[in-house]
């Protein structure tokens, strides 16, 4: 994937045509994307860390479509949010913390069947 590709889907999902990537950010995409390393990234609130992982895991289903990206944060505040963003570059997303509700685990009970049901090995 070359970084003008992703740059692309950078707009597309920022709705913006004039956005670029931040510094490091292009560089971390490409370590996972191109070069399938595991990456780790801390960076100060703010920076853009869930483009890196969203557009990530975009970009890798489109050459493995059974790819599972998992994204580990502290900030039960922020991951409600960081859903939405994914699902709207469709990501297919879920948050596991201690507070989901009763609804929601029915919520996902019920996609991980209609997923499975549609052929998918993977819930997600």
């Amino acid at each position: 994937m070359s970084r003008e590709r992703a740059r692309e889907w950078l707009r597309e999902a920022i709705g913006d045509h004039e956005v670029d990537f931040r510094s490091g950010q292009w560089e971390a995409i490409d370590a996972t994307v191109n070069r399938r390393q595991r990456l780790l990234v801390v960076e100060r609130t703010g920076w853009g860390k869930s483009i890196v992982y969203f557009l990530s895991a975009r970009l890798l289903r489109q050459d493995r479509p059974d790819a599972l990206t998992i994204v580990v944060s502290p900030l039960i505040s922020l991951m409600r949010n960081q859903i939405e963003q994914a699902e709207r570059i469709q990501v297919n997303a879920v948050t596991i913390n201690a507070s989901n509700t009763d609804d929601w685990q029915q919520h996902f009970e019920v996609h991980t069947f209609w997923t499975r049901k549609a052929g998918s090995k993977k819930p997600l």
